[in-house]
Formats: structure tokens, C-alpha cells, sequence
């Protein structure tokens, strides 16, 4: 700005309003965008261009002037007695036009060499927006010359304009700023953030491998476990058949007479030895069928043979717990691709399962039915029943429902889930409906056969 005016000041006094207009539109940039410093550099440019006479800016607040800056001690050249300048100033307010407010100037401005006759107050004004007044000391005869007074008019829009501008640019510095403390602000939250999830994904990534580890060590311990009951079963099955064996040619008398009692001893013996026979055999086909190494030789079959076989096989065990055991007539079933014998073992295990759990007076059915691409087989009883808890876990291996009571009726807990496998070998699926204390129905779905189907 001082720079500006020491270029200023070396000029003509005698240049026009039009020259001071000019100055100020070529200067303006170099005001700034602050209210005072363009309302300074306006003075400025006025006193270097039409000699250094008494000048003011004032403001508009609220329809009332205030004063924002002045040049050459205005005070001093107003004359006490000179209309109220503040009812001169309401009038340009209120007209927003320029206005001449004559007034006598005191004894100091005439001593100072002032010819200034009063005041023009030009409005700075912004279409309708009346921002200011622009106060000048003029003669007369200025006040009346067009030529004269135009400029400054222009010269008050423009500074109304720069002012707009100033405050748009204000609004809008304000708003980038909050903005950017916004973003900042997001950006250090997301930061923040973005650090715990870090953290938060190595954690879980040390956890991931613990549970690989865990993993690992569960399946080694299985595999071991399997092998181990693998061998274990054959070590124990050679043995065990020469038992059985020696035991039918003594039961035989083969070797010589026996007495009733050592008959009595004997028979236990052997009956003994066929049920670790069968849990011997159920901890092979576990083991193979968690291994995945079971294998299955399929071919057409028919279920209707398999559970007729399974009912004959087992009525007797049931007559003698006076149960009424009943395979259900029904339209001839078309034929399914599986394992005759190993689906013979499902059903035999579901039917004994059910006579061994069906008190004395009891029924149990036996159902098949075509359901589209499957055949489904039930076997419904009458016995206690299983609640929820047990449902879901019945097909657990060595799991047995109510155990105070059911591992009197024998078995290891393993016959539900070898028949699970076999049946999930086979493309299907086994499950229980059950409501306690009104008996349980056992069923499962096998794939019907795809060449028949197809003929």
C-alpha cells in the first residue's frame, strides 16, 4: 500500500475524479479483501488524485451510520452550527442517491486553506444493497458538475462491490476453513480407526493361526485316534473269533459232555463275545467312516426286500418284549442305488433302536414312500421319547439320551451316527421327530435309482 501510494502521490494534483476512478480499479488487487484496508486505500487514492481534502467512509449498520475511516480531520472543518450531519447521512441512506449537505467550514479550515463549501455523501451501493457512505469535502460548484460527481458514484459501486466480494470471500474462507477442520477432524478419526482395525486384523490373524494350530493338532489327534481304534479292532477281532469259535465246539460237546450249568456259563460266554463282536465292528466302521475309506458297493436294490428282512430279523426280539412290530403295505417302491448290505444296517439299527426303547404293550412301524427323486423310510414308536436337547445330540458318537437308563438296554452309542454316515454316503439324509413322552419317529431319504427313473 505504500508503495502504491508513493507512486501515487508523485503525480499531477490536477488529475480528474475519472484518473482517481482508474487508480483505484488498476489498485485494487492490491487493497486486499479486508473491509479497512479497501475503505483505506479508497481515501487514499482520493486525496492523491483531488488533493488532500477532508474525506470518510462511513457504514451502514442497521440503518444507522457508523464511522469505519477518514482522512484529513473531518471533525474539525464541520461548523457546529451546519445541520445535523446525521440527519444528511439518514437522507443518502434513505434515498441512495448523492446528496450535497452545505455547511460553513470553522476557522481552522479556513486557516488550513480549505475552499470546500460542505459535504457530498455518496452512497456506496450494490445494486439495491446500500453497504455505506462515501463523505467528501466539495465546493458548490463540484457538487453540481456531473463530470465531477460521476466517477466518485462509480468509484462508491465499485468499492460496494469489493466489499460483496470481500464478505462472499469471508463466508467462504469460513466455510473452507470448518470444512477442512471437518476433514481433518474425519480424517484423524478414520486414521484412528483404520489403526484399530490394523490391530484388530493382527489379532485376528494370531488367532486365525492359533486356531490353525488347534486345528491341525485336533486332526492329527483324530487321525491317531482312528488308527488307533483301526488297530486296535483288528487286534482285538482275531482273538475274539477264535473264542467265539472254541466256544461253539465246547457248546457243541464236540470236546466232550457238558453239565447244564457250564451249558448255562458257556452260552453267556458266547453271547458276550458276539456283542464285542458287533462293538468291535461298529469302532471299524466309524473310524472308516471318519476317515472316509468305508467302502460301499453300490448297485440297484430293492429297500421294500431290505426292511421286509429287517422286520422278519428282529419280530422276534420284539414278540418277546410283547411289542407289535408292522412293516406297512404299501404301492410297489421303485428300486435305489446303494449298498444292500449297509443300508439292511441302518434299518436294523433303527428298528432295534426302537424295540429296545418301546415298553412291553408297545407298536412300532415301519414305512416307506416314493417322494419325488427320493424314497423316504420312517420307523415311528410309542416310547419315551427324546426332548430337543437330545435330538440334537442323538446322532453323536457314544452319545446316549438319558444314560441312567438306556446303557441297561446295552449298546455303545455309536449305531446312530455309522447309520448317519452310511445314509450321507448315500446321498441322504437320516433325522428324528421326537416329542417327549409320546415316542419318536426316526426317517431318512435315499436317492431313488437314476436309471430307472430315466426309463
Amino acid at each position: 500500500m505504500k508503495g502504491m501510494m508513493r507512486a501515487l502521490v508523485g503525480r499531477s494534483r490536477a488529475q480528474s475524479a475519472s484518473d482517481a476512478l482508474i487508480a483505484f480499479v488498476q489498485s485494487l488487487g492490491m487493497h486486499g479483501t479486508d473491509e479497512m484496508a479497501l475503505c483505506s486505500g479508497v481515501l487514499d487514492v482520493i486525496r492523491a488524485y483531488v488533493g488532500e481534502r477532508p474525506c470518510c467512509i462511513w457504514k451502514n449498520v442497521s440503518a444507522r451510520v457508523e464511522k469505519l475511516c477518514e482522512r484529513g480531520m473531518v471533525e474539525i472543518f464541520l461548523d457546529s452550527s451546519s445541520p445535523s450531519r446525521e440527519t444528511a447521512l439518514s437522507r443518502t441512506l434513505a434515498s441512495g442517491s448523492s446528496e450535497f449537505e452545505p455547511c460553513r467550514m470553522s476557522s481552522l479550515a479556513s486557516t488550513l486553506g480549505q475552499s470546500a463549501d460542505g459535504f457530498l455523501h455518496i452512497p456506496i451501493k450494490n445494486a439495491s444493497e446500500i453497504m455505506g457512505i462515501l463523505t467528501l469535502a466539495v465546493s458548490k460548484k463540484e457538487a453540481r458538475d456531473h463530470g465531477f460527481v460521476t466517477p466518485f458514484e462509480s468509484l462508491g459501486r465499485l468499492l460496494a462491490m469489493a466489499l460483496r466480494q470481500g464478505e462472499d470471500r469471508d463466508v467462504i474462507n469460513l466455510r473452507e476453513k470448518k470444512l477442512r477442520a471437518e476433514v481433518e477432524s474425519t480424517t484423524r478419526e478414520l486414521e484412528q480407526t483404520n489403526s484399530r482395525l490394523i490391530d484388530r486384523v493382527k489379532e485376528l490373524k494370531m488367532l486365525y493361526n492359533e486356531l490353525q494350530k488347534r486345528v491341525q493338532e485336533l486332526t492329527q489327534a483324530n487321525r491317531a485316534k482312528n488308527e488307533f481304534l483301526s488297530i486296535v479292532s483288528h487286534e482285538l477281532r482275531t482273538p475274539l473269533t477264535s473264542i467265539t469259535g472254541f466256544l461253539s465246539v465246547l457248546l457243541d460237546e464236540e470236546a466232550g459232555p457238558l453239565n447244564e450249568q457250564q451249558k448255562r456259563f458257556l452260552t453267556i460266554t458266547k453271547q458276550s463275545s458276539h456283542r464285542l463282536n458287533f462293538l468291535i465292528s461298529d469302532l471299524l466302521d466309524i473310524s472308516r467312516i471318519e476317515a472316509g475309506k468305508l467302502n460301499l458297493e453300490m448297485e440297484a436294490c430293492s429297500l421294500r426286500e431290505i426292511l421286509q428282512k429287517s422286520v422278519e430279523g428282529l419280530k422276534k426280539t420284539a414278540v418277546e418284549k410283547k411289542i407289535q412290530l408292522a412293516l406297512d403295505d404299501s404301492a410297489a417302491l421303485p428300486n435305489i442305488w446303494g449298498d444292500p448290505s449297509r443300508l439292511q444296517q441302518v434299518s436294523d439299527n433303527l428298528i432295534s433302536n426302537a424295540i429296545k426303547f418301546t415298553p412291553s404293550g408297545g407298536t412300532i412301524r415301519v414305512s416307506a414312500a416314493e417322494k419325488g427323486d427320493f424314497i423316504k423310510v420312517s420307523v415311528t414308536d410309542n416310547g419315551p421319547g427324546l426332548s430337543l436337547e437330545e435330538q440334537e445330540k442323538v446322532f453323536d458318537m457314544f452319545y446316549q439320551a438319558d444314560a441312567s437308563t438306556r446303557r441297561s438296554n446295552g449298546g455303545a452309542g455309536l449305531g446312530l451316527a455309522i447309520a448317519r454316515g452310511i445314509i450321507s454316503m448315500h446321498g441322504g439324509q437320516l433325522w428324528v421327530e421326537s416329542v417327549k413322552g409320546t415316542g419318536s419317529t426316526f426317517s431318512f431319504m435315499v436317492p431313488r435309482n437314476k436309471a430307472q427313473k430315466a426309463a
